[in-house]
């Protein structure tokens, strides 16, 4: 036989036949991190963050390192890149339910077009506020913040955080590790409990120690998902795979085992850069006057200076950003010990950013970096040459999704029906090509919306865009904000009606009209 004649091309035939690496087209891992800021060893956000796994991925893929949410808060965030529409186009600015939106509904997902494209797409963990079954070829651990603490009928306070704090709701207002188990006294109106409980599952949460205890969502997760690249393995499917992995740290509640925070002793942990009355310059009173504003009057009345509820919040969220970065691991350690190590392309980005405390602002959904700026990295091992490499060009969470359709090769339409919308993102194919000078065809600025609750129209939002060297934010009320960050990176002062930037100024409303053609 022919084969047995050139017994090199006997064993290469083999290796393609046995190895698992006949499979042309790439795998994608997507890695979404929850409510995830700048607080990355290599990103420089706070200078005690203690981030090695995704500081390694970082130094093997390209950073783009000017990346912003479109909509600094979770679900219309996660509807918007998943669809690939932005939240101006499909009116999707809140809380709503995405599958009730018209074009959203009518438009496919990533993980719906992936499989279309013979892709299987898998996802576990927080992705979208209402995944469906029919959206994914398997869906994994679901979506669940927690523990809380429990007064014997429902969600309570944690006894350790302060009572101003705590009375925010459970949620939002618990900072408090695994070890610390709550103890809730009995009340006139509720019997009091001891010990973590499982809010979905309406069950205790069964803790011993760090070592003996229930598993939190992302524990879970991790643990699906090495199951699944075995799975996956010893397949003689060979199919291309799209992997949506979603952390749930560093989002609240932060509740991670002991060793976390023991990584951030509060007598030696670093308060954020903030500069005190740095809000005397802002209009966001008017308008947003919503969680970011109380949680952090709530701080304040809870501690003797608001530097030391600052730092006690802070060791809780870092916490939670380093139990995060573990997870990570885990998720890149299942990649690399597997045969789809040279063949997957891993991405690893948030929904949006927080403040820590800037502006006087303690949550996400604001119009300034710390809520929009956001990790966005992508490691192709077919791009080693340009790993390690930065990207300046602003680009958002819109591009994700034409990103990710590029680099497969997807093919069709991604529209289901005429009710639906295009992409409004563009590839980021070129900037892996050429970091420092890609030619990109998208803009030069990137978009965020932050909704007006009295107004579904796209030109009454409020709007936050980001160029190279400026930040500018206008209202629905009309009110501006002009940010230099050459001079100003954390921006101080508003410049708005600064002569000398009265012609930035000028483009860059231009800028955001050309996106916004009906703005107010």
């Amino acid at each position: 036989m022919l084969l047995k004649k050139y017994p090199l091309l006997y064993a290469l035939t083999l290796l393609f036949f046995f190895s698992g690496f006949s499979q042309e087209r790439p795998n994608v891992v997507l890695i979404v991190l929850d409510d995830m800021n700048d607080y990355i060893g290599a990103m420089g956000g706070h200078p005690q963050a203690q981030t090695p796994n995704i500081d390694r991925l970082i130094s093997e893929g390209v950073l783009f390192a000017n990346a912003h949410s479109n909509a600094p808060v979770c679900a219309p965030s996660r509807a918007s890149f998943m669809s690939g529409i932005l939240p101006s186009s499909s009116s999707n600015y809140g809380f709503e339910n995405r599958m009730k939106n018209e074009i959203l509904s009518n438009s496919k997902t990533i993980s719906e077009f992936a499989m279309e494209n013979g892709y299987l797409a898998f996802q576990t963990g927080k992705i979208q506020h209402q995944s469906t079954k029919k959206d994914w070829t398997e869906m994994g651990v679901k979506k669940y913040q927690g523990p809380l603490a429990y007064n014997g009928k429902k969600p309570a306070p944690h006894p350790s955080v302060p009572k101003a704090f705590g009375a925010i709701g459970p949620l939002d207002g618990t900072f408090a590790s695994l070890a610390d188990v709550p103890d809730v006294p009995a009340s006139k109106n509720a019997p009091g409990y001891k010990g973590w409980w499982h809010v979905q599952k309406k069950k205790p949460f069964r803790y011993v120690n760090d070592e003996d205890r229930d598993l939190l969502t992302d524990e879970k997760s991790a643990i699906w998902w090495q199951k699944k690249v075995k799975t996956l393995e010893a397949s003689k499917e060979n199919k291309p795979f799209f992997m949506a992995f979603g952390i749930m740290n560093p989002h609240t509640p932060h509740v991670v085992p002991q060793k976390y925070f023991d990584l951030y002793p509060l007598k030696t942990l670093k308060l954020p850069i903030i500069k005190k009355g740095d809000n005397k310059d802002c209009s966001y009173l008017d308008v947003l006057s919503g969680k970011g504003v109380s949680h952090f009057g709530a701080l304040q009345k809870s501690y003797p200076t608001i530097d030391d509820g600052i730092r006690a919040y802070l060791q809780g969220y870092l916490a939670a950003v380093s139990f995060a970065d573990h997870i990570v691991g885990d998720v890149l350690e299942s990649i690399e010990n597997s045969k789809f190590k040279d063949n997957t392309i891993v991405i690893l980005t948030s929904d949006h950013g927080y403040n820590i405390g800037e502006k006087e602002y303690l949550f996400k959904n604001s119009p300034w970096e710390e809520s929009t700026r956001i990790p966005f990295v992508i490691r192709d091992p077919s791009n080693k040459k340009n790993a390690s490499k930065k990207v300046k060009h602003p680009i958002s969470l819109i591009d994700l999704y034409p990103t990710i359709a590029d680099v497969c090769d997807f093919k069709g339409s991604t529209l289901k029906n005429d009710k639906g919308h295009a992409l409004d993102g563009f590839s980021l194919v070129p900037f892996l090509k050429n970091p420092e000078n890609g030619r990109w065809k998208g803009p030069d600025v990137a978009l965020t919306v932050i909704k007006n609750k009295n107004s579904p129209l796209a030109g009454k939002q409020n709007y936050s865009i980001r160029s190279k060297e400026f930040r500018y934010v206008h209202y629905c009320n009309g009110k501006e904000e002009l940010y230099y960050h050459n001079e100003d990176p954390y921006e101080w002062k508003n410049e708005i009606n600064n002569p000398k930037f009265k012609t930035i100024k000028q483009k860059l409303q231009k800028e955001l009209k050309n996106q916004i053609p009906d703005l107010k």
